[in-house]
């Protein structure tokens, strides 16, 4: 059989369960996603304070942070499918604890077992998808796993926004709509045709023996993960202010009093950095992480003059721009790493990447819901924004300055 002929073959026997991964993807992101706009909701019925609001939120990060060197990687051992199913599992009844929560204590177990799900199912669905393209097409597999992330992060909240519009039992429709979903993406995985030679149980493997996946950062490559680190940090920590307070922030200090439309601000700032992501994916990291991050910081200044002057298209402004940084940002810090990490470790790397970024965003939300009670979600955010370009302007002249990334890009390929 010729080449082009087999190949393509190949992409119809695999095609479904290649759609498989990409639903669970979506899936999970799209449930992490619903509950932005419905934060201030709750927030108002039961009346809990900010720093709580930011908790719950934060939640969600240990989910995640306890997958990354763990079940993700268990994985490699046990089977593709045989991990995502349980993932997808988590996301079915972390959308029915969801729907019937009654308390934060409810939201929070709800939100944790959503962040159990997406740590689950993200990277192994994303190996997955490569080990199912007929090509082992890395860059192809990574772009629809990155298009999925921006269409499940975009359609959530602008699903729950509707919801909310429309006064469709908001805080029980959507959740109840991710548990079927979810239970849908399960029954697909389970049923869809897998290749036997692909993803599946390693002959010999007992779980007994099995160890989480090693995160160590080699020193020849410090000065690089610490500098992308810090970038990535700098535009995971703004992204999640805008998930956790985003609506909240549109309408309170903007001015905004439909709170549907307030929660399709965090809609417009996931798809704009989804739009950043593909439209500089093709650029030199380097270039990436001495621009991006200024614009970021930008957006922030630009956001805290639409809430000093009460003014809804400042505030756009600025969101759009602080999303377009974000996603620059993070597609510059991803790329470096990559590029510097050697490659018998860059698993382990990438996870460790992944911790920290994680670790600082839940720090930096829980901070910034604190402050909001203490002193005014106001002020914070006139103080934050400063932050964000001192520590942009930093970012930027370390850069130039001494040549992190270039310098450790050659000590790892050394």
């Amino acid at each position: 059989m010729p080449q082009d002929q087999a190949n393509l073959s190949g992409t119809g026997r695999n095609l479904p369960a290649r759609l498989a991964c990409i639903l669970a993807i979506f899936t999970a992101i799209f449930s992490s996603n619903v509950p932005t706009p419905l934060y201030a909701v709750w927030q108002a019925e039961w009346g809990f304070s900010s720093t709580a609001l930011t908790a719950v939120f934060s939640v969600y990060v240990i989910g995640v942070v306890l997958t990354l060197p763990t079940l993700g990687a268990l994985s490699d051992q046990v089977g593709r499918r045989q991990v995502l199913v349980p993932g997808v599992l988590f996301i079915v009844v972390g959308g029915l604890v969801f729907a019937f929560a009654n308390d934060l204590y409810g939201l929070a177990l709800g939100r944790f077992l959503t962040g159990l799900g997406t740590g689950v199912i993200t990277g192994t669905a994303t190996a997955a998808l490569v080990e199912l393209d007929p090509d082992r097409n890395w860059p192809r597999a990574a772009t629809v796993s990155a298009l999925m992330l921006t269409a499940g992060a975009t359609a959530g909240p602008t699903f729950s926004s509707l919801v909310l519009h429309l006064d469709l039992s908001p805080l029980f429709t959507p959740f109840l709509v991710i548990s079927l979903l979810a239970t849908v993406g399960a029954v697909t995985l389970l049923t869809v045709s897998w290749p036997a030679n692909l993803g599946q149980r390693r002959p010999g493997f007992r779980l007994r023996n099995w160890r989480p996946q090693d995160m160590a950062v080699p020193r020849s490559i410090m000065g690089a993960f610490a500098f992308a680190g810090a970038a990535f940090c700098l535009s995971w920590s703004a992204g999640s202010i805008y998930a956790a307070l985003g609506p909240s922030l549109a309408a309170e200090l903007v001015g905004i009093g439909d709170r549907a439309l307030a929660g399709l601000y965090a809609a417009m700032f996931q798809l704009i950095i989804g739009v950043s992501q593909i439209a500089v994916r093709h650029q030199p990291p380097r270039r990436l992480l001495l621009i991006a991050p200024l614009v970021l910081a930008l957006g922030m200044v630009i956001c805290v003059v639409g809430i000093v002057f009460t003014s809804p298209a400042i505030f756009a402004l600025g969101t759009v721009t602080t999303a377009l940084g974000c996603g620059a940002t993070s597609v510059g810090a991803l790329g470096t790493i990559s590029l510097v990490a050697p490659e018998d470790k860059r698993g382990g790397v990438i996870s460790a990447f992944y911790v920290v970024a994680y670790t600082t965003m839940a720090m930096v939300v829980l901070g910034v819901g604190a402050s909001g009670d203490a002193v005014g979600l106001k002020l914070t955010m006139i103080v934050l924004g400063g932050f964000a370009l001192l520590g942009a302007a930093t970012l930027v002249s370390l850069g130039r300055w001494r040549g992190l990334v270039g310098m450790s890009r050659e000590r790892g390929n050394g």
